[in-house]
């Protein structure tokens, strides 16, 4: 089967038939480890850095939006790493302040003098920006971020002409315009889950390179396209763990590839909300 060079990762080495324990447990463990460290790229991600560039370029700000585990915190990682002179990146935590959040980039940037008082971080950032070489900023789960936080970013662009990219759910959107800041972040990004021909590019990009099975699991085929298409939603995230737990469960049982069978009652339970039993009546 020729192999994808799509992942930008070495690819895991194929493993000989009849894995024993050992080989069972480091295959996994190689399979989770570029799973969590390489980037998979998708033609929503290839857009996703085109609009990036552009805002860049123009010096306008925007925000990205789409629902959990379609891939835009990794796509924003990898585009920042790509070029991490240049790009900030930092995640906002549960109700972050100004204070909290312009500490962070401050850090992120390897300023030498990141703490201090609300006042004094907004100027000495905005000050540092095009000091440090700095042409994007871009913060991650923004609608974590408190009203004055993103005020102060608004302030922040307008006073060093950097652009910053809010990146979140659709509440992102909601406390945006809550708040009539809509206008001020006014370049959307819809990050939505992949489309049909996109996800199977990316089944097969996965099956080459992240899993390389002795067998081919035919990821893309019949019952295991529908299943892995149905009980992610198209969602990257999801689809990761969901093979990553069927991969384990597959080698344990001594198959060389995804099992079909292993697969679906994994999918099946994946997400899935507790529902008790009921009492038996035994009266009946």
């Amino acid at each position: 089967m020729a192999r994808s060079q799509l992942v930008t990762q070495t690819p895991v080495e194929v493993l000989p038939p009849r894995l024993d324990l050992t080989a069972q447990l480091a295959k996994v463990a190689e399979i989770e480890e570029l799973f969590r460290t390489a980037f998979i790229p998708t033609d929503r991600a290839s857009d996703y850095v085109r609009w990036l560039d552009e805002l860049r370029f123009l010096k306008q700000c925007g925000r990205v939006i789409g629902p959990r585990d379609v891939g835009k915190s990794r796509a924003s990682i990898h585009y920042r790493q790509e070029d991490r002179k240049r790009v900030s990146y930092v995640r906002a935590w549960s109700e972050s302040s100004s204070k909290r959040l312009f500490t962070q980039i401050l850090k992120d940037i390897n300023h030498a003098a990141a703490n201090g008082k609300r006042e004094d971080l907004r100027p000495r950032l905005a000050g540092s920006l095009e000091l440090f070489g700095i042409e994007l900023v871009i913060v991650d789960n923004a609608e974590n971020l408190q009203r004055e936080a993103l005020l102060d970013l608004k302030q922040l662009f307008d006073e060093s002409g950097v652009p910053i990219i809010l990146v979140g759910g659709q509440e992102l959107d909601s406390k945006l315009h809550s708040f009539d800041l809509l206008s001020c972040f006014p370049t959307l990004f819809a990050f939505e889950r992949l489309n049909y021909e996109d996800f199977r590019k990316t089944l097969q990009t996965i099956e080459l390179d992240v899993l390389a099975l002795p067998e081919a699991s035919r990821l893309t085929e019949g019952t295991m396209f529908e299943i892995l298409s149905l009980s992610t939603e198209a969602r990257i995230g999801v689809l990761i763990k969901i093979l990553t737990k069927a991969v384990l469960h597959s080698l344990k049982k001594g198959f060389l590839k995804v099992d079909e069978g292993i697969l679906g009652k994994i999918a099946n339970h994946y997400g899935m909300k507790y529902v008790p039993l009921q009492p038996r009546n035994d009266s009946e």
